[in-house]
Formats: C-alpha cells, sequence, structure tokens
C-alpha cells in the first residue's frame, strides 16, 4: 500500500477503507470460492486498487499465465481461516509468535553468532528440563500474574 500511495487514502477516507478490507476478508471466504471472490472484487472495486488487488492475487492466490497456473508465494491453504473459524480453532499463530518473542528476550541480542545460539538453546532446553523434572515431582507450575488494565 505505501508503495501504491493508498495509504494515507486508506488512513482518512472510510470507504476506501472498506474497500481494502475486503481484500483482506478473503481470509474468512471458502477455499474453493476465493476465485470467484476475487472476480467479483474486481467488479466492485476501484481501478486504484486493482494493483494491490493483483499484488494480492499473485502472492496469495495464484494466478493464471498463457494457460499455466503460476502457484502463489503464500497459498490460501496456509492463510485463510474460513475452516478455523467454523471450528474454533485459532486462528492465528501467536503460539508460535509468543515462543519466538521468548526466545528473542533470552537471546538478548537481535542477530547472535551461531556458537551464542547454541549456548542459548543448550541455557533454555536445561532451564526447561529442570522446570520438567519439577512437574514430574509434583511440584505446582507458577501462578500466572494477573494482568492489570490501565486506563489511558
Amino acid at each position: 500500500m505505501g508503495d501504491l500511495e493508498l495509504f494515507s487514502k486508506y488512513k482518512n477516507d472510510a470507504d476506501f477503507s472498506i474497500y481494502i478490507k475486503m481484500i483482506l476478508a478473503l481470509a474468512f471466504v471458502k477455499i474453493d470460492d476465493i476465485y470467484n471472490s476475487v472476480n467479483l472484487l474486481y467488479d466492485e472495486l476501484p481501478e486504484e486498487i486493482f494493483p494491490l488487488l493483483e499484488w494480492f492475487e499473485e502472492n496469495y492466490i495464484g494466478t493464471v499465465v498463457r494457460n499455466r497456473c503460476r502457484n502463489p508465494l503464500f497459498p490460501p491453504i496456509i492463510w485463510n481461516v474460513h475452516d478455523r473459524v467454523l471450528n474454533k480453532d485459532d486462528r492465528t499463530n501467536n503460539h508460535a509468535e509468543a515462543a519466538n518473542r521468548r526466545l528473542n528476550l533470552q537471546m538478548a541480542v537481535d542477530h547472535p553468532t551461531l556458537w551464542a545460539f547454541i549456548s542459548c538453546l543448550r541455557r533454555i532446553q536445561s532451564g526447561r528440563d529442570t522446570f520438567f523434572c519439577q512437574l514430574e515431582t509434583g511440584k505446582s507450575p507458577p501462578k500466572k500474574k494477573k494482568k492489570i488494565h490501565r486506563r489511558r
């Protein structure tokens, strides 16, 4: 959106932001219906959004070029949440993100050397092993801290 200079219009024009959100809403469309839904969007959206929709189609849905299907970089099976919503499964990868955040905090540097990375992983694994051994011997896990929501 930044390259297309659409970001300020998205922030300031309510109708325009709804058009952009229509593209994002494709994540909730049944996978079998995504191609038809994209074609419907081409009929509904203003032409200035077409480059963004084309980019989305190339990278997330797939295109047909010279009668050949070109696979997307991120196929719908990865990002589509239609079935997950119906099955009441997680819609995000928050668990992986939380683990990554915890790992980054324990690394304490953005780009560790290979040996520093391995050493940190060993330290983390040792801590996990100790924690699970304590659980196996009957020790209760620490209580989670309550989150305090402050008004701003």
